[in-house]
């Protein structure tokens, strides 16, 4: 179908993803180097700065991404305190606390990332954790990626 005048018109349809799920996985990726540009969005030159100073201190500098969000991490990646060296998260304010929590994941390599990500021995226990259904799971992701790129390119 086109648009007045005759054009096309190209559309890009997401879905909820949680819709319909009990628990759900979910990373968020932020790729690049550089993740800001100063005049770029409204972005000023002093902001821009600053998220270069971020950028130099977490996985974007080492591997050209990042991890900025996980909703539904594994137990064992809720068990890790980033304030452990500093006495514990306890005696820190719950927004240091939080703070630390997001600079740990955004130091995670992609190995670490990978492997929290697809670690199934929490996710259900009526399903016995597997190398097949992870295997399942990374190839769901990967095809998913590749029809997202498709789509945006």
């Amino acid at each position: 179908e086109g648009v007045e005048g005759g054009g096309e018109l190209e559309l890009l349809v997401l879905q909820n993803m949680r819709h319909g799920r009990k628990s759900l996985r979910l990373l968020d990726i932020k790729v690049g180097e550089k993740t800001a540009a100063a005049n770029w969005m409204g972005k000023s030159r002093l902001a821009a700065l600053k998220q270069a100073l971020i950028d130099e201190h977490t996985n974007s500098q080492a591997e050209g991404f990042r991890l900025e969000g996980f909703d539904g991490q594994t137990p064992v990646l809720l068990s890790m305190d980033p304030l452990l060296d500093l006495g514990g998260g306890e005696g820190h304010s719950k927004s240091t606390q939080k703070k630390a929590r997001r600079l740990m994941l955004q130091r995670l390599p992609a190995a670490e990332m990978l492997m929290h990500y697809l670690d199934l021995h929490s996710y259900d226990a009526s399903i016995p954790p597997s190398s097949e259904l992870a295997e399942v799971v990374l190839d769901e992701t990967c095809k998913q990626l590749v029809g997202l790129t498709v789509a945006c390119c």
